[in-house]
């Protein structure tokens, strides 16, 4: 994986860079507060929570989360994981398919921790390419980690339905434009298309 350089960046550097480049992302991020750091979290432990969390509402996700947890205790161990039974992990709500998945994703990790624990000079495209080789993880999960755990600068997430529904909203996009048509509006961000994202994701809260 190719070995990269990222500097620290902030939410008024980003706001900055939209004054100077685009007017109406500009306009929308003023109209709001800055976005919420999430809280850190490890990154095999956000992976796996990333898949009990899919296909779930929030709140089923972080009930079964919790209840994953609290079999497995507050350190996460995917040497655990892997030695638990599909019932066992059934029982406190999780399905086979993503059973399948936590237990792909402890072998990733087992074979060789540092593929996801030393990888801050490692590029974005990396990344998503070493992660996704785990079975249940896809682009869109890995670029949601990039985003709020490692708070990596330029992440677009082009597949989020939330982004382009907001991106239609605020730039008079078509809905269902072709996803190369939202990439297209984004370039403009970069090196901002994280602070560009978290924007677009709360104003549709707003």
């Amino acid at each position: 994986m190719e070995n990269v350089q990222y500097a620290q960046w902030t939410w008024t550097e980003a706001r900055g860079h939209f004054e100077r480049v685009d007017p109406a992302m500009h306009a929308l991020a003023s109209d709001l507060a800055d976005p919420v750091d999430a809280l850190p979290c490890a990154a095999y432990e956000s992976l796996a929570r990333a898949i009990i969390g899919q296909q779930l509402s929030t709140k089923a996700a972080a009930t079964i989360w919790s209840r994953f947890v609290g079999w497995h205790g507050d350190v996460l161990s995917p040497k655990a994981v892997l030695s638990t039974t599909a019932d066992v992990h059934r029982s406190v709500g999780v399905s086979g398919q993503k059973h399948g998945y936590l237990q792909d994703l402890a072998r990733h990790y087992l074979d060789d921790p540092a593929s996801f624990d030393d990888v801050a000079h490692v590029s974005d495209a990396g990344i998503i390419d070493s992660w996704t080789r785990v079975k249940g993880l896809g682009a869109w999960t890995v670029q949601m980690h990039l985003m709020f755990q490692m708070q990596r600068s330029d992440v677009f997430a082009v597949d989020d339905l939330g982004v382009r529904r907001a991106m239609e909203r605020a730039f008079d996009i078509p809905a269902d434009s072709p996803k190369s048509t939202y990439a297209k509006r984004a370039r403009i961000w970069g090196p901002f298309r994280t602070a560009a994202c978290r924007f677009l994701w709360d104003s549709l809260n707003n």
